[in-house]
């Protein structure tokens, strides 16, 4: 019995055994995987008791999309495959013009595409401006319905300063102190060729909580969700404050029928769950359970605040309710390489995922914006999740 105890303590103390309650259902596994004899069997790409870690792995140094070196920053940016050569991947990403760094992504940010023939990790090359300054935020997917790649973002073109400087000006109502508020929609056939849509969902001059909106997360619903009058096209997830940021950062959903809108928010007096948070990634897995990627502005996490910068919030319905994983940290600003070497950012935040290719929606890898410690610039990092198969 004695050796029993003793061993039983050494597997708690090296992370073999489970130190939280038990699951009695698959809401206890953070809808990432199933509940089978009060244990959690995540899904491949988590981890953890409660499946609400992103099993990440070491990768490569040289990876995504950093030309910290040349003087050129970059943050927000998103893995697309080619859909007609398979062996070449864009990266959609924020680029900072003039030599600014992060502190001056507004006005100088712009929208701009890369490309890896070296598989999705990277590393990625510059080869095509798509938005000017100011552009910011962007996130793409392809819509079934348009036959095109939809781009949301936020910005509004801006004759910017020949020096890094803070400019105020205004992108539409919710803010007139750096134009973050207000999303805009773009279209392409193949990622090259680019048509502008305008501003589809504005902010609002009122006392909303949500005046002020950035940071868009689209998700097309698939066809068998689709009934006529019963449900949306497109949900759209972003991160709302009141009027000019006054107060707290949460994340709502808004819905429309077609992607240019108009867009109608769903829960107009309050967020979908209480955690301050921006930055949301969404998706729909292969059960057809709802799932968000946020980055956590609890005091553990924020701007440089703390470690714990990656949460998880699911639902089983994209209308809700959504619970949002206070227990684990889906990644942190730790970032192992495969040889060895260890970087704690300061800042890691704008989490995107790309997913296997086989339909099972598994995360193979995560992509973020990071600053390192001290560092003025900042770069587009791309992380392995699980054992890459699918990739």
């Amino acid at each position: 019995m004695k050796q029993f105890v003793q061993l039983t303590l050494l597997a708690s103390t090296l992370g073999l055994l489970p130190t939280s309650l038990a699951c009695t259902n698959e809401e206890d596994c953070g809808l990432n995987g199933i509940c089978s004899h009060n244990t959690c069997i995540c899904d491949p790409g988590w981890t953890g008791n409660d499946c609400g870690r992103l099993d990440l792995r070491p990768g490569p140094r040289a990876n995504g999309y950093n030309l910290t070196e040349e003087g050129t920053s970059s943050w927000c940016n998103q893995i697309l495959q080619d859909r007609l050569n398979k062996d070449l991947y864009h990266l959609i990403v924020s680029e900072f013009t003039h030599g600014c760094g992060l502190d001056y992504w507004s006005p100088f940010s712009r929208i701009i595409r890369a490309e890896s023939t070296t598989g999705p990790l990277g590393p990625y090359t510059f080869k095509q401006d798509i938005a000017p300054s100011f552009a910011h935020n962007p996130t793409v997917i392809w819509s079934e319905t348009d036959q095109k790649y939809l781009m949301y973002n936020i910005g509004c073109p801006q004759n910017v300063p020949s020096t890094c400087q803070n400019v105020n000006f205004t992108c539409g109502p919710g803010n007139t102190l750096n134009g973050e508020s207000g999303i805009s929609l773009w279209s392409s056939p193949d990622l090259y060729n680019w048509t502008s849509h305008g501003q589809i969902m504005p902010g609002t001059n009122n006392n909303a909580w949500d005046a002020d909106i950035t940071n868009p997360a689209p998700l097309h619903l698939s066809s068998h969700h689709k009934t006529r009058n019963s449900h949306p096209q497109t949900i759209l997830a972003y991160r709302g404050c009141p009027y000019n940021c006054s107060g707290a950062e949460q994340i709502n959903l808004a819905i429309a029928s077609v992607s240019t809108g108009p867009y109608t928010r769903l829960h107009p007096d309050s967020p979908i769950f209480p955690f301050p948070s921006e930055d949301p990634f969404i998706w729909e897995d292969k059960r057809g359970n709802y799932h968000m990627l946020v980055h956590s502005l609890l005091a553990d996490a924020g701007f440089g605040d703390g470690p714990n910068v990656g949460r998880h919030a699911f639902a089983r319905s994209w209308a809700g309710p959504w619970t949002f994983n206070n227990a684990s940290v889906a990644f942190t600003t730790r970032v192992v390489f495969e040889d060895g070497f260890v970087v704690d950012y300061f800042r890691r935040e704008r989490p995107s995922l790309f997913f296997s290719g086989d339909g099972e929606m598994r995360p193979v890898l995560l992509s973020t914006g990071v600053q390192e410690v001290g560092g003025m610039g900042s770069y587009s990092l791309i992380q392995p999740i699980g054992d890459g198969k699918g990739i």
